[in-house]
C-alpha cells in the first residue's frame, strides 16, 4: 500500500456499537432510497438522486485557500456537484460543478467568509429540480437557476476534502477539519437546516452521514460502506485535512484507486529504436533527459498514468541504444496539479558527497515553482527538503509565470549557471530565466539576458560549443537555436538553420558525453503516444552553425543485414520488392543524387496502406517536403518543409530510420527531419527517381537490432 493511504477502519468502540444499532435498519432505508430497493428484497431498477441536499460543518485553516471541497458527490462520468470554497471569487462558498455547469459565475453580491480558523460553520447546497441555493448557518447566501440539474446514479462516490478525481488527477484540496458531513436525498428547508445539529441524527434521515466520532471515518448510513483516506485523519470527533488529503467513499472498493497506485513491475523487455515506456504506473511520455555515468546511460522523462503530468521514470542503457525500462522514480505531491520537466548534474561538491542532483517543477494552485532531488545511484530518488523550494523573483519575473526545469552549465569561479523556462518581466527583454548556485540546490536568480529574435518558450538546453554558447528553445512547437558569446547574453536567434527541429518532435536536450554533445528529444506519433527519439550528434560547420547528426553510436542499432532486391521500374514510385519488417524496425541507407534544377524532387516513399502513403521529396537544394503521397505518385501534400541551409554531396548519402509510424530521414550524416506517418508503415518502401532510373545508388538495409536481456 503505497505510503499516505490507509483504509478507514470500519471497527467499532462498544459505546459506537450501540449507537450503531440504532441505525443499522437506516442502512437499508439508505440502499432503498438510492438504489430502489431493499438489500434483502428483490432488485428494481435504481433511482437516481435528483433533488439533494449537501450539508458539511466546517473549520478552515486558512481563508485565502482557493478551490478546496468540504463535501463532494461525482460519478465515474466526472460530473460532480460540491461544497467549494473560493474557486471563483476569493473567500467565498459557492456551489462547485463541473466545468461551472451549475455555479453562478457572478458571485459579487455573495458574501465573503470571514470566520476564525477555530470556528465552525455549517455550508449547505440545496438542489430543487432548477432551483438552487447556498446557506451559511441556516440563512440563505444565494439562490439562482441552473439550465438543467445532475442526477446521480448507484455508481456516485464522495470526497471530503476534495473537489475532484479522475482522469486529470486530484484537484482542489481544502485544509482544515470537518466535524460533520452529509448527503440527503430531499430538498431541505432553511427551517430542516437550522434544526441540524453536528453529530446528531436529524429527521429526515440523512442518505449518508460522516460524524467522524470515535475515530471513525465510516458511513454511519451504510450506503458509501467502502472509504479510503488518502493522506487525511481523524482525530477528536473531526476529520483532519491539511491541504493534501481526503476521504474518498464509494460502495465497492473497486473504484478506491489510481491506476498509478498499482504496484507493478515495468516490463523487462530490451528496446532499441524509438524507445516507449510501457508501464502503467508510467503512462505516456513527454519530455527527456539523459546522464552518462561509469558507462551507463540514464533516460529520464516526464510522464503522465493519469490525466496530468504525475511522474517521471526512467530507463537504462549500456550503450545508448538498447534501453531496460526502470520505472517510476518520482511522482507529484499532493495537491499538486502537474508536475514539470527536469534535468540531472552532479553536486558541485560531488569528490566530497557523492550526491546526483534532479530538478523538477510542480503546480500547484496558480504558482509554479522548482523542487530538488537527489541520488547517490542515479536510480532511487529521495525529495529534498520544501525550504530548498525556487521560487520567482519578482523583480525581474512574473510571480505566476512559468518556472520550469533548471538546465544547467559550469559556472566561473565554481558552482553553476542555471537556464529555466520562465516569464520575465516584458521590461527585461527577456524570454527565459537566468540564475546561479554555488551548491546545486539553493539558488538565486539573477536577471533575464535580452533575447533578440524570438519570442516567449522554453528552455530545452545550453552547452558551450566552439567558444560559444548555444541554446535549444521551444517556440511555437518548434525547436530554435539561440547563440551568445557570453553566459550572460544576450542571446540572438541563429542566422542559419534556426528551425533545429520543426517535425513531429519537440524539447530537445544537449548530452555531454567523452564522446562529443549529443542530443535527444520525443517523437510523437499521430494518435499522441510519445517515444524516445534515437540519439543525435551535435555539429558545427565553419560558420558555427549549429546542427543534428548521425551518431555513430547508433550503428550499433543494426542488427541482421537484409538483401534489397532491384526496384520495379514502373510508374513515377518504383517500389522495392522486398517486405520490410516495418514493425520490429528497419533502417535503409543508400545513395542519392539530387535533382538539378527545375527538374522534379526526388526522395522515397513509405507505404501506409493500399495506394497510400508518405513521402519525403529533396530539391536540387537538398531542402526537403514531406507529406501525403498515393502509391501511384499523385496527390502529394506537403505537411512539414526542413531546409538545413547547406551543400550536400553528388550524390549524397541517404539515411532512413523507420518502425512502426515514426522515421527519420538523413542526408550525408545531417538530420533531415523526424516525421510521423498518418497509419503504421506497411513494410513497402519505393523510390522517387524523378524520371532517371541512375538517381539510387545500392541500397542496403538492415532489421533493427534484436532484444537482448534485460540490463
Amino acid at each position: 500500500m503505497q505510503r499516505g493511504y490507509t483504509t478507514a477502519s470500519l471497527a467499532l468502540s462498544p459505546v459506537r456499537t450501540v449507537r450503531m444499532r440504532r441505525l443499522r435498519a437506516l442502512s437499508a432505508i439508505a440502499a432503498l432510497a438510492l438504489f430502489g430497493h431493499a438489500q434483502t428484497g428483490e432488485a428494481e431498477a435504481p433511482r437516481r438522486i435528483g433533488d439533494k441536499t449537501l450539508v458539511a460543518w466546517v473549520c478552515l485553516a486558512d481563508l485565502d485557500q482557493r478551490g478546496g471541497s468540504a463535501l463532494t458527490l461525482i460519478d465515474p462520468a466526472e460530473h460532480f456537484d460540491a461544497i467549494v470554497f473560493g474557486e471563483v471569487a476569493p473567500r467565498k462558498w459557492m456551489p462547485g460543478s463541473d466545468f461551472f455547469r451549475r455555479t453562478h459565475r457572478d458571485q459579487s453580491a455573495w458574501p465573503a467568509e470571514g470566520a476564525a480558523p477555530d470556528t465552525l460553520v455549517q455550508v449547505a447546497v440545496v438542489y430543487h429540480g432548477k432551483q438552487m441555493a447556498l446557506y451559511r448557518n441556516g440563512k440563505e447566501c444565494a439562490a439562482y437557476e441552473i439550465a438543467a440539474p445532475q442526477a446521480f446514479g448507484p455508481d456516485a462516490m464522495v470526497l471530503i476534502g476534495l473537489r475532484y478525481v479522475g482522469g486529470m488527477g486530484e484537484i482542489g484540496f481544502l485544509a482544515g477539519g470537518i466535524e460533520d458531513a452529509r448527503i440527503y436525498d430531499a430538498a431541505l428547508t432553511a427551517a430542516q437546516l437550522t434544526a441540524l445539529r453536528p453529530n446528531q441524527l436529524s429527521d429526515p434521515k440523512p442518505l449518508a452521514w460522516w460524524s467522524f466520532e470515535d475515530g471513525s471515518a465510516s458511513d454511519a448510513m451504510g450506503t458509501f460502506p467502502e472509504v479510503r483516506l488518502v493522506g487525511a485523519t481523524v482525530a477528536n470527533g473531526r476529520l483532519r485535512l491539511d491541504g493534501n488529503s481526503y476521504l474518498w467513499a464509494a460502495r465497492d472498493k473497486k473504484p478506491l484507486s489510481l491506476d498509478a497506485d498499482e504496484d507493478e513491475r515495468p516490463p523487462t523487455e530490451v528496446q532499441t529504436m524509438f524507445y516507449k515506456a510501457r508501464s502503467k504506473r508510467t503512462g505516456n511520455m513527454w519530455d527527456t533527459w539523459l546522464f552518462l555515468h561509469d558507462g551507463t546511460y540514464y533516460l529520464y522523462y516526464l510522464a503522465k498514468s493519469r490525466g496530468n503530468w504525475d511522474n517521471i521514470s526512467m530507463a537504462r542503457s549500456p550503450d545508448g541504444v538498447h534501453w531496460t525500462e526502470l520505472g517510476r522514480v518520482l511522482a507529484k505531491g499532493r495537491g499538486v496539479t502537474w508536475m514539470g520537466t527536469g534535468s540531472t548534474w552532479k553536486s558541485p561538491a560531488f569528490d566530497r558527497d557523492g550526491r546526483f542532483l534532479l530538478n523538477f517543477s510542480e503546480w500547484k494552485g496558480p504558482r509554479q515553482t522548482i523542487f530538488f532531488a537527489e541520488s547517490k545511484d542515479l536510480v532511487h530518488w529521495t525529495r529534498l527538503r520544501n525550504d530548498l523550494e525556487f521560487v520567482q523573483d519578482e523583480r525581474w519575473y512574473e510571480r505566476n509565470g512559468r518556472w520550469d526545469c533548471i538546465w544547467t552549465i559550469p559556472r566561473p569561479g565554481g558552482g553553476l549557471y542555471g537556464y529555466w523556462t520562465a516569464t520575465p518581466r516584458k521590461e527585461t527583454g527577456g524570454q527565459f530565466g537566468f540564475g546561479e548556485s554555488l551548491d546545486g540546490v539553493t539558488w538565486r536568480a539573477l536577471e533575464p539576458p535580452r533575447v533578440i529574435g524570438v519570442g516567449e518558450g522554453e528552455v530545452g538546453a545550453i552547452e558551450k560549443l566552439g567558444g560559444r554558447y548555444y541554446m535549444m528553445f521551444g517556440t511555437g512547437g518548434l525547436m530554435v537555436t539561440l547563440v551568445a558569446d557570453r553566459p550572460e547574453g544576450p542571446f540572438h536567434a541563429a542566422k542559419r538553420n534556426l528551425r533545429l527541429l520543426s517535425g513531429h518532435t519537440y524539447f530537445s536536450r544537449f548530452f555531454p558525453t567523452p564522446d562529443g554533445v549529443l542530443v535527444n528529444h520525443h517523437s510523437i506519433a499521430r494518435d499522441g503516444q510519445v517515444y524516445f527519439g534515437t540519439l543525435k550528434a551535435a555539429v558545427l560547420d565553419a560558420e558555427g552553425t549549429l546542427r543534428l547528426a548521425w551518431w555513430r553510436g547508433n550503428e550499433k542499432m543494426k542488427g541482421r543485414p537484409i538483401e534489397v532486391g532491384a526496384a520495379a521500374p514502373e510508374g513515377p514510385v518504383a517500389m522495392l520488392p522486398n517486405a520490410f519488417d516495418a514493425q520490429g524496425g528497419v533502417i535503409l541507407e543508400g545513395t542519392l543524387a539530387l535533382p538539378k534544377a527545375k527538374e522534379p524532387p526526388r526522395g522515397l516513399y513509405i507505404e501506409c496502406g493500399k495506394g497510400q502513403g508518405s513521402a519525403v521529396l529533396l530539391d536540387a537544394e537538398g531542402a526537403a517536403e514531406l507529406g501525403a503521397l498515393r502509391g501511384d505518385g499523385s496527390g502529394f501534400k506537403a505537411e512539414k518543409k526542413a531546409n538545413r541551409e547547406m551543400s550536400f554531396g553528388a550524390p549524397a548519402r541517404f539515411r532512413l530510420l523507420l518502425k512502426g509510424s515514426l522515421m527519420e530521414f538523413y542526408l550525408d550524416d545531417i538530420l533531415i527531419e523526424c516525421f510521423s506517418l498518418p497509419a503504421a508503415a506497411s513494410g513497402k518502401i519505393g523510390l522517387l527517381a524523378g524520371g532517371d532510373a541512375r538517381a539510387f545508388g545500392e541500397p542496403k538495409a538492415w532489421l533493427a537490432a534484436p532484444a537482448g536481456e534485460p540490463w
